[in-house]
């Protein structure tokens, strides 16, 4: 992958700021940018009017749940919801599903310690609905590097094993994150979701339906989302994370929306592609999405012509689009792995083990994404020798490097690992856009933050 010419295709990256909290929201490439002040322009108009700029205005936001098909593997653009953040798509999917929940305690439902997007509102519904829900926690995992004596409490992962004791006769849903914004760590959702399905078709005798939604967030930036693949029946993810602007889009696999979802849209919409999209998403930035998948596609194929689709292209040119968009995905994987080695290794080397630093998460670069987050402890007593929040205060006060700290709305995950809500994790979060070079300056005001000699 070339990085440079990369780099180019993003304004934001002309400077030497070194943004490093991708998973908040990454940057915009150029072709969003002139795809919103285009719309904005020349087509700010109310869709569905039938003067000319009317129909273009209807066409180009027709663009957006297009492209977002041919990202996701969607079988139709009418799959595609918008609407302003992941959260609010998820609520939605909840109030709209809650009809046909059965109550008292005859379903339930199991959610992650993940992003709280992806629990709230799925809590919420147990406790109206009068269900269980129950958490699938984190066990203890083996750190990777260093001497084998290490042990790191903060070293945990999901597993199988600690997921199928929940699961039940009266298992409707469950609620996964394909990504962990914390951890770092990739969930192999199709094995998951295989397991489910067979463990609540046999414990129920093949009665219980049990729908999957996944939480894509933290996975999209870095990894192709694939919805058929996986058999999931929701998916959503935040564009603002993926080089767009600030929206978000699910799939919903059409024959869970028809049997299961109730229209939470007017009563005389009765179009089911709008039963979850609430008025109109803003135009400008449904648009602005088709130039993601442009930009994507152009990482493995720098001279393509323009992708911007007004509808689904033919098998033979979908396919050929779809291999060129995995190969992308390839060389940013590719190029992400060199990022978390280089960090990976200065974080569990065993002066920076010995001063106290621990990577919360594995401490591997295998089905991990660029997002690594630590801790900084007293090796006496295991308590904070460092606040997160004074770590990435002394990087802020070095300037022209941006990281974070704190709970990431992943709260539950946070209490679950015994540190305080208002204080967390140190994160940094790394794209393809970033450099070898950035990763070594990082390094370098971690380690004057931190009084590294």
């Amino acid at each position: 992958m070339n990085v440079e010419q990369v780099r180019s295709r993003f304004p934001a990256l002309s400077t030497s700021y070194i943004y490093a909290d991708n998973a908040g929201g990454s940057q915009c490439t150029a072709g969003v940018i002139h795809a919103i002040t285009d719309y904005l322009s020349n087509t700010n108009v109310q869709l569905g009017a039938d003067y000319s700029i009317g129909v273009k205005s209807t066409t180009r936001v027709s663009m957006g749940p297009t492209a977002t098909a041919m990202l996701t593997h969607a079988s139709s653009p009418s799959e595609i919801i918008f609407s302003n953040s992941s959260t609010q798509l998820a609520e939605n999917l909840a109030r709209a599903m809650e009809p046909s929940i059965k109550r008292d305690g005859q379903e339930e439902f199991i959610a992650t310690l993940e992003h709280e997007a992806n629990v709230g509102p799925w809590q919420r519904l147990a406790k109206r609905t009068n269900n269980h829900i129950h958490f699938w926690k984190p066990t203890a995992i083996e750190c990777s590097r260093g001497n084998a004596s290490r042990s790191n409490p903060f070293a945990i992962g999901y597993t199988l094993e600690s997921l199928e004791p929940l699961l039940s006769a009266k298992t409707r849903l469950v609620a996964l994150s394909a990504c962990s914004n914390i951890l770092g760590s990739f969930f192999d959702i199709k094995s998951i979701v295989q397991r489910i399905r067979d463990v609540v078709h046999q414990k129920s005798d093949g009665k219980q339906k049990v729908e999957i939604v996944v939480d894509c967030v933290a996975y999209a930036p870095h990894r192709r989302i694939n919805t058929v693949d996986w058999d999931v029946d929701y998916a959503f993810f935040s564009y603002y994370k993926v080089y767009g602007p600030h929206t978000a889009a699910m799939w919903v696999r059409a024959s869970t929306s028809n049997a299961s979802l109730n229209s939470i849209n007017h009563y005389f919409v009765t179009d089911p592609a709008n039963r979850l999209q609430l008025g109109g998403p803003g135009y400008e930035l449904t648009y602005a999405t088709s130039a993601v998948l442009d930009y994507l596609f152009s990482i493995a194929n720098p001279n393509h012509t323009s992708l911007l689709l007004t509808s689904l292209p033919s098998e033979t040119q979908s396919r050929e689009l779809s291999n060129g968009l995995d190969e992308s995905f390839k060389l940013m994987e590719a190029h992400e792995r060199t990022l978390v080695e280089r960090l990976l290794s200065f974080l569990t080397a065993e002066a920076q083990w010995n001063r106290g630093i621990r990577v919360v998460g594995s401490d591997d670069n295998v089905d991990r994404a660029p997002t690594i987050s630590f801790v900084v402890l007293d090796g006496s007593n295991g308590e904070p020798r460092m606040r997160s929040k004074d770590v990435v205060s002394g990087v802020d006060k070095l300037g022209n490097i941006g990281i974070r700290f704190g709970h990431f709305y992943a709260a539950r995950l946070i209490d679950f690992l015994g540190l305080a809500a208002d204080d967390g994790i140190v994160r940094v979060s790394l794209v393809h856009y970033n450099t070898l070079e950035e990763v070594d300056k990082i390094i370098a005001a971690l380690k004057q933050s931190i009084g590294i000699p």
